[in-house]
């Protein structure tokens, strides 16, 4: 088979910074803070190379 190389650090530094905008949408009570979860959550997933 043939190795591919994977960019997971670019997905961790993703799922960081949409974490930490979280946060931040959390203690600011932004309303539209569930935008970022998709974000979140797809480059966690990516980052652990579930999909």
């Amino acid at each position: 088979m043939e190795q591919t190389k994977k960019y997971k650090g670019l997905y961790w530094l993703i799922f960081f910074a949409s974490t930490a905008a979280l946060l931040f949408a959390i203690y600011a009570h932004w309303e539209w803070l569930t935008l970022i979860l998709p974000f979140q959550t797809t480059s966690f997933v990516k980052a652990m190379d579930i999909m």
